[in-house]
């Protein structure tokens, strides 16, 4: 399972809503991540603390339980489990970034920033919790603190695509396409599938940057320059469905040029009676 929030785009991602009660027995480990950032400031390194062999055992257990449980959309008992496992071992920075990203899926986004932080100060080369710090931000809308925790993930980890389309589409939101598009094709060419993943975790945007029918539109771009005839015919479809009507940019954006000639995409802009069909025929087939 990957760790990170992998996508930050509405769809089945988007966070599960409340109300949820609090675990009781959550408050003292909320109690230690609060001192950590109240007494040392989450700096380069927090003090660790013994932990024995059997300890560490559980700990690993607790946490692939929650793995499961998370995986399964079940994000309150996974974030007992997490709770429990970060008990026994306050050390590692894999349990506080599991924390983190359950109660970001629950909503709870200042004990996700925490967690997060915590995280990064017990292993400031660990690049996941920069990035779901960074997709925390996103949600709450501090796009600056957004931009710079989805950068500090990509410094960390260049081979991760999460994280460009992270900030790709933090562009987007800052209505900014271009440079979204940027990161996208960053995203795209480290994993064909990333823009199109069902399992894909990750925070809802709003929205308010770029419309939908822009934003597939933009994802049609991407594939056709990619070479992925079906996907961006698919992205284009959506795009008219939701009420995209800028037709001359398809057939002048060069990006479309490496799928112009392909009958699959003649078809589509012939059924889309986007210009005369016999001249834009003759003109793209071979």
């Amino acid at each position: 399972m990957k760790e990170t929030l992998a996508r930050v785009v509405p769809g089945s991602s988007q966070p599960v809503t409340g109300p949820w009660p609090r675990p009781a027995f959550s408050l003292a480990v909320t109690f230690t991540l609060v001192a950590c950032m109240a007494v040392v400031g989450c700096g380069p390194k927090i003090a660790r603390v013994p932990v024995s062999d059997e300890d560490l055992i559980k700990s690993s257990r607790l946490a692939q339980e929650g793995n499961e449980e998370y995986q399964n959309r079940e994000f309150y008992p996974a974030l007992i489990k997490y709770l429990m496992a970060g008990e026994l071992n306050p050390n590692s920075e894999y349990i506080s970034n599991r924390i983190g990203m359950a109660y970001l899926q629950l909503e709870y986004r200042e004990a996700a920033i925490t967690a997060f932080q915590r995280s990064i100060a017990l292993n400031s080369k660990f690049p996941f919790p920069f990035n779901n710090l960074g997709s925390a931000y996103f949600a709450d809308g501090n796009y600056k603190k957004a931009e710079k925790y989805f950068k500090k993930a990509i410094k960390l980890k260049k081979d991760e695509a999460s994280f460009y389309l992270n900030l790709g589409n933090l562009y987007f939101e800052k209505n900014k396409p271009e440079e979204g598009l940027e990161e996208w094709r960053k995203s795209l060419s480290l994993d064909p599938e990333i823009l199109t993943k069902s399992d894909s975790i990750g925070v809802a945007i709003s929205g308010g940057g770029i419309a939908l029918k822009e934003r597939n539109y933009f994802m049609a771009r991407v594939y056709a320059a990619a070479g992925d005839i079906p996907r961006t015919i698919e992205s284009l479809e959506n795009a008219l469905l939701n009420g995209f009507s800028d037709i001359e940019s398809i057939e002048k954006n060069p990006e479309f040029d490496p799928i112009r000639k392909d009958a699959r995409f003649v078809k589509f802009m012939e059924s889309a009676f986007v210009w005369d069909k016999t001249n834009y025929s003759a003109t793209n087939t071979e």
